[in-house]
């Protein structure tokens, strides 16, 4: 049974005497579901709840819903939507992957328990909408495609880890100064390997 949490506290609902009319569209939901996650959290999140944010019947919100995992779904796809509208595709790769998950790690974070869930499903088909754009960034810049995953790997481990450490509300200022901060060192170690790569590469050719 789909119950709201001990202690959430309650969603705007609309008057059950005055059922809603029209049809419910897809971005509404996400944008009601987003409202709920930014004011309590994932945990928060229920199928009843949104169904009184959104004014309508449980079995309304069921019939364009099947479960809240396909609900986090169509929000995660909002969310990383948002941050590949603020990508720089032609920027150069330093900029833009740091742009890039600076950008993640606000939105991501601006929901409380979401990047526990993206963490506990990295293998959704959602995740490489954000994966594809910038393992081509880096192939562009001179990585070998292998050379190129490894490379996301370690940023995106690093950005899960930021976004999984809990952080008070009043020292989100500083967590995200310490973010960027610590991002910019992996992405020194980053420029020192594709200078790496280039050298062996260039070697190889005048052996």
């Amino acid at each position: 049974m789909d119950r709201d949490p001990p202690g959430a506290r309650g969603a705007r609902t609309a008057d059950p005497r005055t059922p809603r009319q029209g049809v419910l569209r897809e971005a509404e939901i996400v944008a009601s579901a987003l409202s709920i996650i930014e004011r309590d959290g994932v945990e928060g999140l229920t199928m009843r709840r949104l169904s009184q944010s959104l004014g309508v019947s449980l079995g309304a919100t069921y019939k364009h819903v099947a479960t809240k995992d396909d609900l986090l779904r169509m929000v995660t796809a909002e969310l990383y939507t948002r941050v590949l509208d603020a990508d720089a595709p032609n920027a150069d790769w330093r900029p833009r992957l740091r742009s890039f998950l600076i950008q993640m790690h606000e939105v991501v974070g601006s929901c409380r328990g979401l990047a526990a869930h993206l963490a506990a499903h990295s293998g959704d088909p959602v995740t490489g909408r954000l994966y594809y754009p910038l393992h081509a960034a880096l192939t562009r810049a001179g990585f070998a495609p292998a050379g190129a995953d490894q490379v996301l790997r370690v940023l995106f481990f690093y950005t899960s880890g930021a976004l999984l450490t809990p952080v008070p509300e009043l020292a989100r200022d500083r967590a995200a100064t310490d973010f960027a901060a610590g991002l910019d060192m992996v992405l020194d170690g980053v420029a020192h390997a594709l200078v790496a790569q280039a050298l062996v590469a260039e070697r190889g050719v005048t052996s």
